[in-house]
């Protein structure tokens, strides 16, 4: 048997799955991200309650993370190395899940601080779990159509 040249193409359900996760998860990670740049000492004091992290992170976690959400999600929205900001968006919000779990098995009564000030009512529990699964979903959504091959 010989290779063939020609493809597959990708069933129309997969790129429509594929564009609604590149516009869940992109336009949740920009907005997320400008409110953390926009005040990083305020996230920067999210991420000590959390009481996960020693001192000398929580400044520097508060300047690359909302950087790595930005860059992420301009990947996933524009295309340009969607599959790459898939992985970095999939990873912080995996990321994100074991702080909200720690925190649930921990007791520990705080906001989130996804979104700043916005998110004053969105307490750390099970329904931000949730949340979080589905923007999981939503990544990997975004991560499934393959990559254009322009000929």
């Amino acid at each position: 048997m010989s290779a063939s040249n020609e493809t597959t193409p990708t069933p129309k359900w997969m790129l429509a799955a594929g564009w609604a996760g590149r516009l869940i998860a992109s336009s949740v990670f920009i907005y997320a991200a400008v409110i953390k740049i926009l005040d990083p000492a305020a996230f920067a004091e999210d991420i000590a309650n959390y009481q996960a992290f020693p001192h000398w992170t929580w400044n520097l976690a508060a300047a690359v993370v909302p950087i790595a959400e930005l860059l992420g999600a301009l990947a996933v929205l524009t295309g340009f190395k969607r599959r790459a900001g898939t992985l970095v968006l999939g990873s912080l919000t995996l990321a994100f899940i074991g702080l909200i779990l720690s925190v649930i098995v921990r007791g520990i009564d705080l906001n989130c601080g996804c979104f700043g000030e916005a998110a004053e009512a969105s307490a750390v529990g099970w329904p931000l779990l949730l949340r979080d699964l589905g923007l999981l979903v939503a990544i990997g959504a975004a991560y499934l159509p393959p990559e254009r091959r322009d000929a």
